[in-house]
Parts: structure tokens; C-alpha cells; sequence
């Protein structure tokens, strides 16, 4: 096996691209899983090229954004570079946008919100360090497994590309994302944080509706579209979201300087709009940190015999960890409880009146800290569960009620073991 400067051994092939190879390697001096980008060596071929790349991985390095993978090391193997990054695992956003349009449905409301700002909260931090990401799209965008963190990939190689000046492409970016100064490509001033904000117009556009504003015709006739055409309002096809129109419309005017000019604007501007009612943002609150080995458990189930079930399995499944253990029998009073102190673990039953479990964990998700809980879905009716649904908040452990004690506890077990290595990373609940 290749192994890169005598510390990152390949294991397989994540991807290929104009730019070069990504692996996913694994890290033998942490013991941990990394994403290997390899760039081609025609792309750092002389020592000036090489100094620059470095200039930028040391910038890149220097981000710290929960919504941005992370930089941890830029080296040399044989004639190539190499960025060791954050490796993310779960599913790229355009598979759970073209899963949701499978089933003739949308992305909920409110979970689209989150990602739309965590994107933007990602995009806020790299242009505060004057770092363009030149490639911002659904597919370049993970949402952890486990978490539902939302977390922007593919950092800095196409703006690399972009100045190395390589005479082979005429453009750097992806056609149905792509601002009209960046088609243009003739004035390296004009790229800055609006170009990405423009391109975040896009993704938002599909994150909604299930397609960007311009993705028809050939290459040429889409470009076209994207230099000329005032994009659609994203009322046209969801007269029920007519109160991000203003939102969505500056961030995909074709005019540079009257969009956002950074995330962090474009930030300021959602959370304005949903300032009040259904999808205003839960106020930051000062973290509850539990000395380990404490876990901070909810139930949440409106069957009482159950949540009596679930806290008493609990303690069976987890000898020697004390447990803060929370039963809610509604969305709201978890939802109440959460905001005072985030848990760590969640059981959750989808089948709730009012607010039932994909709702509850919506609004969870949002909450400061919300990507953070490790949860277990249960349902009566696992048969019906809209499991795709579920993707997109991070959820991959389902049982279906009535629950073996065995299943239940090993289950748990697994979960409260991503809870504590969850922790140890982000060092508890974290509150923006």
C-alpha cells in the first residue's frame, strides 16, 4: 500500500477529478481516517507553483469551522502534493435532494433552513480568511452520518487550478453553479465571496425545489442562461417559500456587487427573515458540559410503557456510565428540555401527534449544538418509515417497537460509543 510521507496509508479511492485523485487513507500516526487529495503534478510543476500551494493549504489550515472539512497537513510525494483533510463520512446533499424528488417530495422546510445556513456559516469562515471555494454545489456538500452535520468538501483545489493559469480549461467550476464573472474568468479581481455566494443562490434553489434555477440544454446554452437570464423566483415553484424570495434573489442577481458579499451577510439576512414565526432560530444558550463518563439521555416518546422500557433498558445497556436521563412524551417538551441542556443521545418515536419524530429532530438539528446527538429512531410501523427522509438529519439506527432488550441494549451500546468519541472531538455541545 502507498503510504504518503511516511504517515498516511491508502486504503481505497474516494474520487477523481480535473484537479487530481482523493483516497481515503488512514493516518498511522492518530489512527484515524483521512481524505487524501492528490493533485496532478502538472498543477505544482514549477517552484513558484509549489509555493503557492502551500501559501493556500497554510490559509486553508488555518480555518476552524464545524461546517468546513479541516486542513491538517500539505506535503510532497514524488512529483505531487498532497492536502491530508477532514474525512466526512455520511451522503452528499444531491443524493438526498434527487432521493426526496424520487419520492415526489421536497426537503423539509425547517431542515433546509439548517443546512442552508450551516453552508453559509462554512462559506462565512473561509471568506473572513479571504478564501474563495470557486466550487460551491449540492455534491460538494456532506451531511455526516450520525450527526447530520452539514459540512462543505473539495476546499481551495479549484481556485489552485483556477491561477495556475493552465490554458487546457476555459473556465473553473460547475456549469449549473457557476456566477457570470467566473464564466467570464478575465478578471481575477472580480472572483471573491459573492461568486460563491451566487453559486450558494443555486444550491438553495435545488435544496428546495429539487433543481438549480438553470440546469437545461447543453453546456453552452446553461452558461448562457447563467450570463443572461434573470433566474426564476423560488415562489415559481414553492409559492409557500415566497418569504425567502428576497433572500434567494440577491444571492443569484447577476450583478457582483449587489449580492451578499460573504456568508456571514447572507447569514444576517436569514435569520432576519425568519426572525419570527415557525423557522426563527433557537436563541444560543451557555453549554452544560457533564464531566465524563456522564451521558445525557432523552426519550422521547409519547407511550409511556415504552419510555419506562427505553430509561430502564438504558441503565441495564450502559453499567458504569452515569446517565442523565430525560423522558419527554411530546416534540415540545424535548424540544424545551434540549434548549436548556443538549443531549448526547436520543431515542426517539416517529409516530407522534402534533410534532412527530422527523419534526422533533428537524428542530433539534437547528438548535445550537444540534448536530451533535447520536439518535435512535423506533416506530410500530418500521415497514412505512421514511427512511430517506431520515438520511438527511444523519440517522442510520432504526428498531422497530415491540424492541428485544438484547437488540435494544446493543444498539444503544454502539450509539453512546459515536456519543463519547463525538464529544471528545468537538469537546461537548457546541453553541455558535
Amino acid at each position: 500500500m502507498t503510504v504518503f510521507e511516511g504517515r498516511y496509508q491508502v486504503e481505497s479511492t474516494l474520487g477523481r477529478g480535473q484537479q487530481g485523485m482523493v483516497y481515503l487513507a488512514r493516518d498511522l500516526g492518530l489512527n484515524r481516517h483521512v481524505a487524501l487529495k492528490v493533485l496532478h503534478a502538472s498543477h505544482a510543476d514549477t517552484p513558484e507553483a509549489a509555493s503557492r500551494l502551500k501559501r493556500e493549504a497554510t490559509a486553508l489550515a488555518a480555518v476552524r469551522n464545524d461546517h468546513v472539512a479541516q486542513v491538517y497537513s500539505f506535503g510532497a510525494h514524488g512529483d505531487t502534493f498532497f492536502l491530508a483533510m477532514e474525512y466526512v463520512r455520511g451522503r452528499n446533499l444531491d443524493t438526498l435532494v434527487a432521493e426526496h424528488a424520487a419520492h415526489k417530495e421536497n426537503v423539509p422546510t425547517h431542515r433546509g433552513l439548517t443546512i442552508l445556513r450551516q453552508i453559509a456559516e462554512g462559506l462565512a469562515s473561509l471568506h473572513d480568511a479571504g478564501i474563495v471555494h470557486r466550487d460551491v454545489k449540492p455534491s460538494n456538500v456532506m451531511i455526516e452520518q450520525g450527526t447530520g452535520r452539514t459540512v462543505l468538501l473539495d476546499l481551495g483545489l479549484a481556485r489552485w487550478f483556477e491561477q495556475r493559469g493552465d490554458t487546457r480549461v476555459s473556465f473553473v467550476g460547475t456549469p449549473a453553479y457557476m456566477a457570470p464573472e467566473a464564466i467570464l474568468g478575465d478578471d481575477p479581481a472580480q472572483i471573491a465571496g459573492h461568486t460563491d455566494i451566487y453559486a450558494l443562490g443555486c444550491t438553495a434553489f435545488e435544496l428546495f425545489t429539487g433543481a438549480p434555477p438553470f440546469a437545461f440544454g447543453t453546456i453552452p446554452e446553461t452558461l448562457a442562461h447563467q450570463m443572461w437570464d434573470l433566474a426564476p423566483a423560488l415562489s415559481s415553484v414553492r409559492p409557500d417559500l415566497a418569504f425567502l424570495d428576497p433572500v434567494i434573489a440577491r444571492a443569484l442577481t447577476k450583478d457582483p456587487g449587489a449580492r451578499y458579499r460573504s456568508g456571514a451577510q447572507m447569514i444576517a439576512a436569514l435569520d432576519e427573515i425568519c426572525a419570527s414565526g415557525p423557522y426563527a432560530r433557537v436563541p444560543a444558550l451557555a453549554p452544560t458540559l457533564p464531566s465524563a463518563p456522564t451521558l445525557r439521555l432523552m426519550v422521547i416518546d409519547d407511550d409511556e410503557v415504552f419510555s419506562e422500557f427505553a430509561a430502564g433498558a438504558c441503565e441495564l445497556a450502559l453499567p458504569g456510565i452515569h446517565l442523565d436521563l430525560i423522558c419527554a412524551s411530546s416534540g415540545l417538551e424535548a424540544l424545551q428540555a434540549a434548549g436548556r441542556t443538549c443531549p448526547d443521545v436520543v431515542v426517539l418515536d416517529y409516530d407522534m401527534p402534533l410534532l412527530d419524530g422527523l419534526e422533533t429532530l428537524s428542530y433539534l438539528r437547528a438548535m445550537p449544538g444540534g448536530y451533535g446527538p447520536q439518535v435512535m429512531l423506533v416506530s410500530s410501523n418500521m415497514r412505512h418509515l421514511p427512511k430517506w427522509r431520515f438520511a438527511a438529519m444523519g440517522v442510520t439506527d432504526f428498531l422497530e417497537k415491540p424492541v428485544e432488550l438484547g437488540e435494544f441494549a446493543e444498539v444503544l451500546s454502539d450509539v453512546a460509543g459515536r456519543a463519547f468519541a463525538h464529544r471528545n472531538r468537538f469537546g461537548g455541545a457546541r453553541h455558535p
